[in-house]
């Protein structure tokens, strides 16, 4: 049996992140990923990131620079940014910090596993776009809260230039995307 991939998540910003940051863990658990709570031991490290944090890109791009010493000694580690500012930032990212090997938006991790393939067969991976799929209806059922009695879930992503959302004001889309009543 071969050993599971170990997969580090660090997550900045508020509560959506820490949904997002489960969703991402569990796309890739079908990839053979487990998580672990260290980066040294990572064979893929996801920085998860809120991009309304003061000088947040600034920190992402600082957080990166510790992981060159790891990326030099583990040549096959993988590095991914997802969530707000690898939707602001997107190819500028790979630009500034080439050890990162994916760039994925809020709205497109449940790709995640296309994206991470792309990446282990040494390609750059990039998709920030609004995707036309509803990313709700391609990620496999909610396992049980890690938690206990509490759990988190989208409701809303995104705002529009005319519905402005009131607990995060980017990122701004063409359309806003809302979990369907019945779930």
């Amino acid at each position: 049996m071969t050993a599971p991939k170990k997969l580090f998540i660090k997550t900045y910003g508020c509560q959506m992140n820490v949904y997002d940051s489960e969703r991402m863990a569990e796309a890739l658990g079908g990839q053979g990923y487990v998580e672990t709570s260290s980066p040294d031991d990572a064979d893929m490290i996801l920085l998860n990131t809120c991009h309304i944090r003061e000088k947040a890109a600034e920190k992402v791009y600082s957080e990166l620079g510790r992981f060159k010493g790891l990326k030099a000694d583990k040549p096959d580690l993988k590095i991914g940014v997802a969530g707000c500012v690898a939707q602001a930032e997107g190819e500028e990212i790979m630009r500034r910090q080439p050890l990162v090997d994916l760039v994925v938006g809020p709205q497109s991790y449940h790709r995640l596993p296309e994206l991470e393939a792309k990446a282990r067969k040494g390609e750059k991976a990039l998709d920030t776009e609004f995707p036309e799929e509803d990313k709700f209806e391609k990620l496999k059922a909610r396992p049980k809260a890690k938690r206990g009695p509490t759990a988190f879930l989208t409701v809303q992503e995104a705002a529009t230039s005319s519905a402005p959302s009131a607990w995060c004001p980017i990122p701004v889309a063409p359309r806003c995307r809302a979990r369907p009543s019945a779930s």
